[in-house]
């Protein structure tokens, strides 16, 4: 990325996270060996967008739920030590909430709240432009609020939390106790495809799904009375029928004056998210 923001060049591959994190971090130094390589420009830092929580002081993960032997990988300094080039390592729902911020679907508000609903549910608060990370780096952990305090045991040691319900990990979890399923290939699309399709099984945990996460978007309203609220991830892309029941619950739910004004929007970006906000967060070093 260039110092206004634009994408010069890109280059992706697998991660091959099966495979533990030794092979997925030497994967990561080779695709930027590749793009710093580029004969036509000079790469002044690196941005790296990883799970969380982490320090993104020392570039340390720290405890993701979701990446177990992740925790204590110095990334930092194993990537500066590999290239001799600053860099930056920050949440990567932080860093796409950045990259929202500043050239997509947050781009002119003051106040912008990310939730990117995947696998996980990832979040990011910016505030005229900057990413409000709390005292110690670990703001904005939204997905780990919890609803129901006697729920199911999370990856983060609570229980209850959003992530557990209104994720695509936990619509499949879901779907699978309503079938007794045990095993077999299932994933959100395909249980938001039931559900189009007029599944009843489907249906009702796609609308379950909707009000967990008007639920969660009420709670953010009461507390942070943002200008935009961004959605992206998967589950963003499942309709704009999820999303309008869910945007409902939470005009029903959260407080008439907050929710007054409040937009609920899809990302604009892309994956370009991420990264325009990882470099952003680099070219701040």
């Amino acid at each position: 990325m260039d110092s206004s923001g634009r994408v010069i060049t890109r280059y992706r591959m697998p991660t091959l996270r099966q495979e533990g994190k030794d092979k997925v971090i030497s994967r990561l130094l080779k695709a930027v060996a590749v793009i710093i390589s580029g004969p036509e420009y000079k790469v002044e830092a690196i941005g790296v967008g990883c799970p969380g929580p982490l320090d993104s002081k020392k570039g340390i993960v720290l405890s993701p739920p979701n990446l177990p032997d992740w925790r204590g990988v110095r990334l930092k300094k194993i990537i500066e030590t590999e290239f001799r080039i600053p860099v930056a390592v920050e949440n990567d729902a932080n860093c796409a909430g950045l990259g929202e911020a500043i050239a997509g679907a947050g781009r002119h508000a003051s106040s912008m709240v990310l939730l990117t609903l995947g696998t996980g549910i990832g979040s990011a608060i910016v505030l005229d432009g900057k990413l409000w990370t709390g005292k110690g780096g670990f703001a904005a952990e939204l997905g780990h609020t919890s609803i129901d305090i006697n729920g199911p045991r999370c990856g983060c040691g609570n229980r209850g939390c959003i992530e557990l319900y209104a994720s695509a990990t936990g619509v499949v979890r879901r779907m699978k106790k309503a079938l007794k399923a045990r095993g077999g290939a299932m994933t959100a699309e395909s249980v938001f495809l039931a559900s189009a399709k007029g599944g009843k099984a489907a249906r009702r945990i796609v609308d379950e799904t909707a009000r967990y996460l008007g639920c969660a978007l009420a709670n953010i309203v009461n507390a942070l009375d943002p200008e935009v609220i961004v959605l992206a991830g998967g589950m963003a892309k499942a309709g704009s029928g999820f999303i309008d029941k869910a945007e409902k619950e939470m005009r029903g739910r959260a407080l008439k004056e907050s929710s007054r004004g409040v937009r609920v929007v899809s990302a604009k970006l892309g994956e370009d998210a991420g990264i325009i906000g990882a470099a952003w967060r680099a070219k701040e070093l």
